[in-house]
């Protein structure tokens, strides 16, 4: 079922509940901020839910970015690998993927998921730039640097779904 995205709704930011507060107020654009275990959102009072939801994607987009970001720098560091570029996506079916360019897509909805379980995903991409392929020493990089990937690997399988609430 989808979120109506009204007060009270229960959304999710590397794992952990996030109440939605939406504030209606006399403003030209929207506002998001995380603070605590809120997520406020400032809209103006004509927001329907196309708007809100827009919003709310931009503002997990932002985040993602920075986030992902963040994290590939420090696990390629650990793998001794670089990549090019960090695109945040909406991929319908990939939580992540590997150019031969080096570039990084990351789904932007998978910062809603348990942070090791976006952790495993930046790091199977990243384990790609040194295994173009999912061969047993592909699998044996990613597990040096995440021992319990598969179970965050069945998590995106089993609960993926949870990541697509508006």
């Amino acid at each position: 079922m989808k979120l109506k995205l009204e007060n009270g709704d229960i959304l999710y930011y590397l794992g952990e509940a996030r109440t939605l507060r939406v504030m209606r107020e006399e403003r030209s654009r929207a506002r998001v901020k995380l603070v605590m275990d809120l997520l406020l959102m400032w809209v103006p009072y004509e927001a329907d839910y196309e708007y809100r939801r827009e919003q709310l994607e931009k503002w997990y987009r932002r985040e993602a970015a920075a986030v992902f970001e963040e994290k590939a720098e420090e696990f390629a560091k650990r793998l001794q690998v670089s990549f090019q570029d960090i695109r945040i996506k909406d991929q319908k079916s990939r939580w992540g993927s590997c150019s031969s360019k080096r570039n990084m897509n990351f789904n932007w909805r998978l910062l809603m998921a348990p942070e090791p379980v976006c952790d495993y995903v930046i790091i199977h991409e990243l384990c790609h730039l040194v295994h173009m392929n999912h061969s047993a020493d592909f699998w044996n990089l990613v597990e040096s640097i995440c021992p319990d990937y598969r179970q965050y690997k069945k998590w995106l399988r089993e609960k993926g779904k949870l990541l697509y609430p508006f």
